[in-house]
């Protein structure tokens, strides 16, 4: 008898061993995982080989790793040293999976190579120096593969941990490298149908609690004797900022966001306990002291944060329970005393502690395996729970800011019913002088928009009269400061016409005659000054002088010159085919610098000085009839547009020998 139970113990001692030896994952005994597997998503969580140090030959297939260490690659206790790990892992797939579109799912403490078969696949941050390494908690998007056989595959990791230095303070992954092989086409689809309903939920959490604490601050802030609305604000905005910070916490891939974001859920977390034993102490505590010290605990906490942060979200714990019973305490001893607001405020209070105790029962008779009904147990139970639990304190207090806002209007509206009353007796007298006052006003209204009417039109007549003289920057300029200041221009072309033997004729045609002949012709000059965006300077006696580029500069004020001296003498021609009495013209330009200005304080007028101005006098009078003489200056700026001829040196009075040449025509291209 006693041999045969030796037997059965070794026999099960040398099973157990078989399967211990078997169990590790090696080339000769791979894994093999089935289409189902991997449609849901299969967890690399065996033992693989694995060793401390690095080599680029550790990636490649034909690699021999018998000599490597067996362990699990998701426990921490194997990664002390601040150097790279290697993970070979030894893998078929089923036939039914063969170029099928997969991907690897890492969640890591670190940063990661993967290759498979010996080819690198996928980085995940960047394993480097010290002063370059790039860690990340995370894929964010998976590289795809696929596999065209099913021979078995090599998994190779280098792998680098996030150990020694300055230690991340708050504890955020269980483990320090997991890695799970799936098809892509449901792992995507998975993901986006749960981030899109996990979005969806946080921020509407969040963009609701949001609204009513700054709805509630602006009624603090419109009244401040009502500090209960402050809390209520601090309440809500806290729980929106939690939400936000789980959506964050949900979509981090850097560890380095992981204590601004522990700071942030932790400061939410306290002030959502203060917040909310502030609004029930100020509704129902008789005394402020329990408040006071509840408020300094939730300030030592937040200082304790700086010291010890794994010290200060084990005590946060304790806080807010403690301010849950504290406040369940506060509101059944205001029902006790048949408090109105007590009823309101404390429904939801009691609701939201009857769920949470009913969550803890169910999940108490849940792992004691006592059969419960169905409806209790599926994922749209649990979310309607959560909501209740979310919705039933902010309800209830809502509830009761909704009443005493209808208790304090009530009142106003008998008061303003009172004040209706007394304000009917004379209103009836008091409209009778507002339609004695209105009376008066449209009378005087009438008579004001008549005389501003008047002088409308003799403003208008004003400043036509200015424009006429002035150019309109410069009649702006006057009517603003009432002077106005010379001013330089570097780049301006000046033209100069002049009639030629203006004298003799005069004589013949008598001076009437003659003044209409100019008239005509130098109002067909000013429009084509105005065609050509010139500005008229002034007329003397027969000569007519102009300039182009000021007061607004035109970086084609020679070209414009030249083209309004070629249709003066267009003109001028035309003219003589019908009137034989049309005086000869002269025109000279020249393009330089010069200063622009208003002559004294009486009689405005607007001229020009500069030897751009003597020299393009000098060009009209070395001109010849019908003709346009441009000097060199003007010449070199036009050259490319105008056809012209050059005369030579010619000599001019104070000047000396010029170049000078006529502008003929335009060119065609």
């Amino acid at each position: 008898m006693k041999k045969n139970i030796l037997f059965t113990f070794l026999i099960f001692a040398f099973i157990a061993l078989q399967n211990y030896c078997f169990a590790q994952n090696s080339r000769e005994n791979p894994t093999i995982f089935t289409e189902k597997q991997i449609k849901n998503g299969v967890e690399i969580d065996e033992q693989s080989k694995f060793f401390a140090g690095d080599n680029p030959a550790f990636s490649t297939v034909e690699f021999d790793d018998s000599g490597w260490k067996n362990v699990k690659i998701s426990s921490k206790k194997n990664y002390t040293k601040n150097q790279p790990y290697w993970i070979r892992y030894y893998f078929k797939i089923d036939s039914t999976m063969i170029n099928k579109s997969l991907c690897f799912d890492v969640k890591q403490v670190g940063a990661s190579e993967i290759y498979l078969n010996g080819k690198k696949i996928e980085t995940i941050g960047k394993i480097g120096d010290p002063k370059t390494r790039v860690f990340k908690i995370k894929n964010e998007v998976p590289q795809l593969f696929s596999l065209n056989n099913t021979d078995v595959n090599v998994l190779a990791i280098r792998f680098l941990p996030i150990v020694g230095g300055k230690k991340i303070s708050i504890n955020y992954s269980p483990v320090a490298l997991d890695v799970e092989l799936a098809s892509a086409n449901e792992f995507l689809d998975k993901n986006v149908k749960m981030m899109r309903g996990f979005n969806f939920v946080t921020m509407l959490i969040c963009g609701v609690f949001s609204a009513l604490g700054f709805i509630h601050l602006l009624l603090f802030l419109f009244y401040r004797k009502a500090i209960y609305n402050l809390y209520f604000s601090t309440y809500n905005l806290s729980i929106g900022l939690l939400s936000y910070m789980v959506l964050l916490f949900y979509q981090m891939t850097d560890p380095k966001s992981i204590e601004i974001y522990g700071f942030f859920s932790f400061l939410a977390i306290l002030v959502f306990g203060a917040s909310l034993t502030g609004f029930v102490n100020t509704l129902f505590g008789r005394s402020k002291i329990r408040l006071k010290i509840m408020l300094i605990l939730a300030a030592l906490l937040l200082i304790l944060y700086y010291f010890s942060t794994k010290t200060a979200f084990g005590l946060v714990t304790f806080y807010i329970f403690f301010v849950w019973f504290e406040s369940l305490y506060l509101i059944i001893r205001a029902m006790i005393r048949r408090e109105k607001s007590a009823f309101i405020v404390g429904g939801g209070i009691l609701t939201f502690f009857l769920i949470i105790i009913l969550t803890i029962i169910a999940n108490i008779l849940d792992s004691l395996n006592i059969a419960m009904p169905t409806i209790f147990s599926g994922d749209e139970f649990g979310i309607f729970v959560l909501v209740l639990i979310f919705v039933s304190f902010p309800i209830s207090i809502s509830a009761y800011l909704g009443w005493q806002f209808a208790s304090t209007n009530l009142s106003l509206v008998k008061q303003l019913d009172e004040v209706k009353r007394l304000s009917d007796i004379n209103l009836k007298q008091e409209q009778e002088k507002q339609q004695i006052l209105q009376d008066q006003n449209d009378l005087l209204e009438k008579q004001v928009d008549e005389r501003t009417f008047e002088l409308q039109k003799e403003k208008q007549k004003t400043e036509n009269l200015l424009l006429n003289i002035l150019p309109h920057e410069v009649a702006e300029e006057l009517k603003e400061n009432g002077s106005s200041e010379a001013k330089y221009y570097d780049e301006v072309s000046v033209l100069f016409t002049d009639f030629v033997n203006f004298t003799q004729s005069s004589e013949k045609m008598g001076a009437e005659k003659m003044l209409v002949e100019l008239n005509e012709c130098f109002t067909a000059f000013d429009m084509i000054m105005e065609k050509h965006g010139l500005e008229k300077i002034k007329t003397i006696g027969d000569a007519y002088l102009a300039v182009c580029g000021l007061p607004i500069k035109n970086e084609c004020h020679a070209y414009k010159t030249v083209l309004v001296a070629l249709d003066i003498i267009h003109f001028i021609e035309e003219r003589k085919k019908i009137n034989p009495n049309t005086l000869d013209i002269r025109i000279g330009i020249n393009s330089g610098s010069l200063i622009a200005g208003i002559v004294g304080v009486k009689k405005f007028a607007y001229d020009i000085w500069g030897d751009t101005v003597n020299t393009a006098a000098r060009m009209e009078q070395n001109s010849q009839k019908g003709k346009i003489n441009i000097s060199e200056s003007t010449y070199q700026l036009v050259k490319e547009k105008i056809t012209c001829e050059y005369r030579g040196k010619i000599h001019t009075k104070g000047k000396g020998e010029m170049d000078m040449y006529f502008a003929l025509e335009i060119k065609t291209k």
